[in-house]
C-alpha cells in the first residue's frame, strides 16, 4: 500500500483510485443464469445526499464512499477561518453511523502505554481543563492534480486544506492522569473507531498511525469541538486527534485508542502507506514519513471559474502557512521571474494556523497567471518544483499553483463567486445504466475481480458492470483508472489495498486491468 511523506490528510491513501483497489466492501457476484439469457445491465446506484447537510455545489466529489470532498477553490473566502461548510473531507474508510455523535456521552478512550492503563469516557474528558488551537489541516495529497505521472488517490489541487479551531484536552495531560507514559515510549500510535470490513486482515485497513512522542506531549490534543461546536460525523466526532502543524493522515478520527508505544505501529497505512518515496518504488518504512508540512501558498481568487473577471482592478487574495512555524512574508509575481511583496493581514491566529494576503492590480484584457511565494519564521522559501514522488505527497511548488484566469476587454462588476461555480465539474458518483460489451481478455478479468482475487476486489470496490457495491475502497466507475494505474496498484497495493503480486500471475493482473478499463468507460 503505497502512501508518501510529510501531510496531514488522512490516511489510506489517505486519498485514491488504486488506494483500496482490491478492497471494497460487500461485493456481490453476478449469478449465471441460462446461457442463452444476457442478464440485464445493474441498475445504477442511487445518489446519496452528503451527510451533516453539506451543499454538493460547495465541493469537487472525488468519491462517494468513503467520502473525498473537495474545497472549490473559488468558495475558499479571504477569511482567516474555514467555515465547516467549505471544509474537505476525506475519510480513508466509510464513515462510522451517525449514532457515534449522536450519543457523543457514551464514547470512550482506552489508554495504554501509560502506568496506570484504562480508559475515559468523553464526559470525562470534557471535565479536564481544555485548550483551543487554530491550525492548518491538509491532506498529504493536496496538490497531486499537478503531477505528471498520474499517480494513485485523489487528484486534489488546492481545495484540501483548511484553517480551522479545535478544542479539546492536551495529550500530555490525559497521558499524566493515567500515570504518564513508560519510559521507553518513543511514539504515540492512535487507533481510529471505523468498522473494519469483514475476511480481510486487520492491519491492512485499520486506520492507525505513530507520530513522535515528544511531539504528541509538546502541543497536541484530543478534540471534541470545530469552530466552537461538536465536531460532526464528516471531520472525526464525537473525538478525534489533532496534531498541530502535521499532515491531515495523522489527524485520526473516531480515535478509539492512545498508546504510548516503543515502535512505529504495523497497520499497513503507517508501515508503508504516507511515505514519500521515489516514484516506481514500494512503501517501506526507512522512507519518510508523512508527517510536518512544509511552507506552502497558493491565490485562491477571485479568477478560479469559468467566466473571466472584467477589465479594471480587482484585489487578488490568498493563504500560506508553514507546519507550526508561521509565515514571515509572501511575494507575488506575474511572470514567475520577477516578485513583489504581498500584503500580509495584519490579523494572526498563531503559528499553525495560515496567513491570509492580499495584492491588487489593474488588469486589461489578457490571459494571466499570478503566483506566490511564502517564507518561513526558519526562513525556508517555497521552492519552484514540485518534488517528484510516487504518491504525488507534499506539493509546495509554488509554479503548479499558480492561478490563471482571463480578463475580459469590458468593465463590469465582477460575478460573485457564488454565482462563477457550478457543479457540472464535479466528479460524478453515478453512472447510468449501459451494456458493456467485454473482450475475451475482460472477461477473464471479471473472473478474477470477483472470485480469483483473495481477498475479492468486490469485497472493497463499487464496480457496477460487476454487481459489486463495496464501501471500503473508492468507487472505479468514478475514478475509471487506466490499465497501467489498474496493473500497477494491483501489484504495489495502494492505500489499504494489498499487493496482489505473489497471489495472481501477470496474465491474470493484465486481464483484470482489461476488465476495469472494459467496465467503466462510458
Amino acid at each position: 500500500m503505497p502512501n508518501p511523506p510529510d501531510e496531514a490528510h488522512e490516511w489510506i491513501d489517505r486519498r485514491q483510485l488504486l488506494g483500496a483497489f482490491l478492497v471494497t466492501s460487500g461485493a456481490a457476484a453476478i449469478g449465471g443464469g441460462c446461457a442463452s439469457e444476457t442478464p440485464p445491465p445493474p441498475l445504477p446506484p442511487t445518489p446519496e445526499k452528503l451527510p451533516d447537510n453539506l451543499n454538493e455545489d460547495h465541493f469537487i466529489i472525488h468519491n462517494p464512499k468513503p467520502l473525498a470532498l473537495e474545497a472549490r477553490r473559488a468558495l475558499m473566502g479571504a477569511g482567516l477561518l474555514t467555515p465547516v461548510s467549505r471544509f474537505f473531507v476525506r475519510n480513508n474508510l466509510p464513515r462510522p453511523s451517525d449514532a457515534i455523535v449522536e450519543n457523543a456521552a457514551q464514547w470512550t478512550l482506552a489508554v495504554a502505554g501509560v502506568a496506570k492503563p484504562g480508559a475515559l469516557t468523553l464526559g470525562a474528558l470534557r471535565a479536564m481543563p481544555s485548550e483551543t488551537v487554530t491550525m492548518v489541516l491538509q491532506c498529504s495529497g493536496n496538490g497531486r492534480a499537478f503531477f505528471e505521472h498520474g499517480p494513485s488517490g485523489s487528484p486534489w489541487a488546492t481545495g484540501a486544506a483548511a484553517c480551522v479551531m479545535w478544542t479539546g484536552v492536551r495529550v500530555r495531560d490525559v497521558l499524566a492522569r493515567m500515570g504518564g507514559p513508560l519510559a521507553e515510549a518513543r511514539f504515540l500510535t492512535s487507533t481510529g473507531g471505523e468498522e473494519l470490513p469483514k475476511d480481510v486482515e486487520p492491519d491492512l485497513v485499520v486506520v492507525e498511525r505513530s507520530i513522535p512522542i515528544d511531539k504528541a506531549l509538546d502541543d497536541c490534543l484530543l478534540a471534541w469541538e470545530l469552530n466552537g461546536a461538536p465536531i460532526p460525523i464528516t471531520h472525526g466526532g464525537p473525538l478525534r486527534l489533532i496534531v498541530p502543524g502535521y499532515f491531515g493522515c495523522n489527524h485520526i478520527k473516531y480515535v478509539r485508542q492512545i498508546a504510548a508505544t516503543t515502535e512505529e505501529s504495523k497497520a499497513k497505512i503507517q508501515a508503508t502507506g504516507y511515505r514519500f518515496r521515489p516514484i516506481g518504488q514500494k512503501g517501506s518504512t526507512d522512507q519518510p514519513s508523512m508527517w510536518r508540512m512544509p511552507v506552502k501558498s497558493w491565490f485562491n481568487g477571485p479568477g478560479e471559474s469559468a467566466r473571466p473577471l472584467w477589465s479594471g482592478e480587482h484585489t487578488f487574495h490568498g493563504v500560506a502557512f508553514s507546519g507550526n512555524r508561521g509565515v514571515v512574508s509572501v511575494e507575488v509575481s506575474w511572470d514567475g521571474e520577477h516578485w513583489e511583496p504581498a500584503a500580509l493581514s495584519k490579523a494572526q491566529l498563531g503559528a499553525n494556523a495560515w496567513r491570509t494576503f492580499q495584492v491588487t492590480k489593474r488588469l486589461t484584457e489578457g490571459s494571466y497567471t499570478i503566483y506566490a511565494r511564502a517564507t518561513d519564521t526558519a526562513g525556508d522559501t517555497q521552492p519552484e518544483e514540485r518534488r517528484e514522488n510516487e504518491r504525488g505527497y507534499g506539493h509546495n511548488g509554488w509554479r503548479d499553483h499558480g492561478l490563471t484566469f482571463e480578463v475580459s476587454k469590458e468593465e463590469q462588476p465582477i460575478a460573485s463567486s457564488h454565482e462563477t461555480a457550478s457543479k457540472h465539474d464535479a466528479a460524478p458518483s453515478t453512472q447510468a445504466a449501459r451494456e458493456v460489451t467485454l473482450s475475451d481478455a475482460g472477461s477473464r478479468g471479471k473472473e478474477v475481480f470477483l472470485h480469483e482475487s483473495q481477498p475479492s476486489c468486490g469485497t472493497c470496490h463499487s464496480l457496477q458492470e460487476a454487481g459489486a457495491a463495496g464501501g471500503v475502497g473508492p468507487s472505479l466507475d468514478t475514478l475509471q483508472p487506466n490499465a497501467d494505474q489498474v496493473v500497477k496498484a494491483v501489484k504495489e497495493g495502494v492505500g489499504v489495498m494489498p499487493s496482489m503480486e505473489s497471489s495472481l500471475s501477470d496474465a491474470q493482473i493484465a486481464d483484470v486491468a482489461t476488465y476495469v478499463v472494459e467496465a467503466t468507460r462510458r
